[in-house]
Protein backbone atom coordinates (compact mmCIF):
# COMPACT_ATOMS: atom_id res chain seq x y z
CA UNK A 1 0.00 0.00 0.00
CA UNK A 2 1.24 3.51 -0.74
CA UNK A 3 0.60 6.81 1.02
CA UNK A 4 -1.82 7.75 -1.75
CA UNK A 5 -4.04 4.78 -0.73
CA UNK A 6 -4.44 5.94 2.89
CA UNK A 7 -7.82 7.44 3.78
CA UNK A 8 -8.23 10.82 5.48
CA UNK A 9 -7.93 10.48 9.28
CA UNK A 10 -6.09 7.15 9.16
CA UNK A 11 -2.79 6.65 10.94
CA UNK A 12 -0.01 4.76 9.20
CA UNK A 13 3.70 4.00 9.49
CA UNK A 14 6.23 4.59 6.73
CA UNK A 15 7.49 1.22 5.55
CA UNK A 16 9.91 2.21 2.77
CA UNK A 17 10.75 5.12 0.50
CA UNK A 18 11.31 5.52 -3.22
CA UNK A 19 14.37 3.83 -4.76
CA UNK A 20 14.93 7.05 -6.75
CA UNK A 21 17.88 8.75 -4.95
CA UNK A 22 16.70 12.34 -5.44
CA UNK A 23 13.14 11.63 -4.25
CA UNK A 24 14.44 9.54 -1.34
CA UNK A 25 16.82 12.33 -0.25
CA UNK A 26 14.04 14.94 -0.34
CA UNK A 27 11.72 12.74 1.73
CA UNK A 28 14.45 12.03 4.29
CA UNK A 29 15.12 15.79 4.57
CA UNK A 30 11.42 16.28 5.37
CA UNK A 31 11.63 13.76 8.23
CA UNK A 32 9.93 10.94 6.34
CA UNK A 33 12.07 8.17 7.83
CA UNK A 34 10.98 4.50 7.62
CA UNK A 35 9.27 3.51 10.88
CA UNK A 36 7.85 6.99 11.45
CA UNK A 37 4.10 7.19 12.16
CA UNK A 38 1.95 9.86 10.51
CA UNK A 39 -1.71 10.85 10.09
CA UNK A 40 -3.28 11.80 6.77
CA UNK A 41 -5.04 15.11 7.47
CA UNK A 42 -6.63 15.80 4.09
CA UNK A 43 -6.48 15.30 0.35
CA UNK A 44 -6.08 18.57 -1.51
CA UNK A 45 -8.05 17.80 -4.66
CA UNK A 46 -7.39 21.16 -6.32
CA UNK A 47 -3.62 20.55 -6.28
CA UNK A 48 -3.66 16.74 -6.24
CA UNK A 49 -1.60 16.63 -3.04
CA UNK A 50 -1.87 15.27 0.51
CA UNK A 51 -1.47 17.01 3.86
CA UNK A 52 0.07 14.75 6.48
CA UNK A 53 1.00 15.30 10.11
CA UNK A 54 4.39 13.79 10.89
CA UNK A 55 6.80 14.55 13.75
CA UNK A 56 4.93 17.64 15.02
CA UNK A 57 4.79 19.14 11.51
CA UNK A 58 2.23 19.36 8.74
CA UNK A 59 3.66 18.52 5.33
CA UNK A 60 2.18 18.75 1.86
CA UNK A 61 3.23 15.85 -0.37
CA UNK A 62 2.52 15.70 -4.10
CA UNK A 63 0.59 12.69 -5.35
CA UNK A 64 3.54 11.57 -7.50
CA UNK A 65 5.74 11.48 -4.39
CA UNK A 66 3.02 9.88 -2.25
CA UNK A 67 2.84 6.99 -4.70
CA UNK A 68 6.51 6.24 -4.01
CA UNK A 69 6.10 5.90 -0.22
CA UNK A 70 5.13 2.42 1.00
CA UNK A 71 3.14 2.45 4.25
CA UNK A 72 1.30 0.16 6.67
CA UNK A 73 -2.02 1.42 8.09
CA UNK A 74 -2.33 1.18 11.87
CA UNK A 75 -5.53 -0.31 13.30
Amino acid sequence: MTLSDVKVGEKAVIDSLSPNPSVRAKLLDLGMIPGTPFTLKRHLSWSNAYQIHVRQANLIIRKSMAEEIKVQVLK
